[in-house]
């Protein structure tokens, strides 16, 4: 209830929940791994906090560098002192 006029605003628009067996791409490929993050992500939904399997880099690769270079760093902070 709005408090200044005592009115009901109504009802939000409610998704329909979404899961695996909704989603044709994985019922083709169960192993598709892309489909399995929209799954989730659609599960999830309308949370902050981002499936499990989703983690940056393939496989066993380190993340991508965020640009950090040791030595300007060090440069930088001995500027500081």
């Amino acid at each position: 209830m709005d408090a200044t006029t005592d009115k009901n605003p109504g009802t939000t628009h409610i998704r329909t929940a979404h899961d695996a067996s909704d989603n044709a791409q994985l019922a083709r490929n169960p192993k598709d791994e892309d489909a399995k993050l929209d799954v989730a992500l659609d599960e999830s939904f309308p949370t902050s906090d981002a499936p499990s399997n989703t983690q940056p880099g393939k496989g066993k690769d380190p993340a991508p560098s965020s640009g950090y270079d040791e030595e300007t760093e060090n440069a930088r902070m001995k500027g500081k002192e």
